[in-house]
């Protein structure tokens, strides 16, 4: 199959032997349906180079899918197929699963194999370069990680019960922004809060007819976490005793 990474000096390049984890999830029946799209040497954040052009998102033709593995991405989303792999340092598998709807897990490193990938990383890139699953349904990331994984499938616990009370997360609504990005949305903003409140006021639900709240956060949206949850357990600790 072609192997440019979207390079032009490279459009005839064509794979004389199958990447580790292609041969993996062959070996386990899964069938090769193509090569997707992606940027430049998987460099940016979309999916865009001179040889086959822009991936456009399938919901909206005037978005873009993100990348560097946003055909992927934009293959799943428009049903092309159930499942595909795609490679991450900084966001190459994340931002395509949240651009699209889909879902993509960036597994530790080490855990799957990257061998026979262009481009391969070098140096420090090799300490976050990580290969791993994009599927349509949620439920399909970890078998398909078993197969992925082959022998590095060890390091892992994946048949363990996990209770989500006792991890820990780890949030933060921006990076401090930029005149060259946009602002992280408002509901964006708001959806972080709910989930991180959710853990720590015991998975309250929180409602829909919230009339005070949810304008409270878009007018004041660095209003603290303390706060916002003193108010949701003063409406959780009424129901007791009205």
């Amino acid at each position: 199959m072609p192997n440019s990474s979207g390079l032009m000096n490279r459009r005839d390049a064509i794979s004389k032997t199958d990447a580790t984890v292609v041969a993996l999830l062959k070996e386990a029946g899964a069938i090769p349906l193509g090569i997707t799209n992606c940027s430049e040497l998987c460099m940016w954040y979309e999916s865009s180079n001179k040889i086959y052009g822009r991936s456009n998102n399938p919901y909206d033709f005037q978005h873009i899918v993100g990348g560097s593995s946003g055909g992927e991405g934009c293959t799943l989303a428009a049903a092309c197929s159930v499942i595909g792999v795609g490679s991450d340092i900084g966001g190459s598998i994340r931002m395509p699963a949240f651009f699209n709807g889909i879902f993509g897990h960036k597994p530790s490193p080490g855990v799957v194999p990257n061998k026979g990938q262009f481009p391969m990383a070098v140096g420090g890139q090799e300490l976050f370069q990580c290969t791993g699953p994009m599927c349509r349904y949620a439920e399909d990331l970890a078998p398909m990680l078993k197969v992925m994984a082959g022998p590095g499938i060890k390091r892992l616990k994946l048949d363990t019960k996990v209770h989500l009370k006792d991890l820990k997360f780890y949030w933060m609504e921006h990076d401090g922004g930029s005149f060259l990005m946009s602002k992280v949305d408002q509901d964006l903003i708001l959806a972080q809060k709910k989930v991180i409140l959710n853990k720590i006021c015991l998975r309250i639900i929180f409602s829909q007819g919230d009339a005070i709240l949810n304008p409270l956060l878009h007018f004041l949206p660095n209003i603290s976490v303390l706060a916002y949850g003193i108010k949701v357990f003063r409406t959780y600790t009424k129901q007791f005793w009205v």
